[in-house]
């Protein structure tokens, strides 16, 4: 699996979410990743992860927009599980994202093509 190529900063830590602000983050341009995460309490339980990336942006004018951009991935699987079963459904979500199709689906709302 390839390293990260961007750096992240810790910003603040509470616990159970950890917020990493990028280079390019200010005020007014948030440049934000917010991990998040429920530690199961018995054997019985299920493992919660998300990973949130947060970035500000203007419109065409320029001028900055109060809604920001957000991509979120969560994850949940439960301690007893098969780890082959976690492991094809990662690889499943990572075929996802990196087809040739993926970004019609996040501009344009498009279905998944196969």
């Amino acid at each position: 699996m390839a390293a990260m190529v961007t750096t992240l900063k810790e910003f603040s830590d509470t616990g159970n979410s950890r917020t990493f602000s990028l280079a390019a983050h200010s005020v007014a341009e948030p440049r934000l990743v917010i991990q998040k995460r429920t530690v199961p309490a018995t054997v019985d339980s299920v493992a919660e992860d998300s990973v949130k990336v947060v970035y500000g942006t203007n419109d065409t004018a320029g001028v900055a927009l109060s809604s920001k951009v957000t991509f979120e991935i969560s994850f949940r699987r439960p301690v007893k599980g098969d780890t082959a079963d976690v492991a094809s459904a990662l690889a499943l979500l990572r075929e996802i994202v990196a087809s040739d199709n993926y970004s019609s689906v996040v501009n344009s709302q498009q279905w998944l093509q196969n």
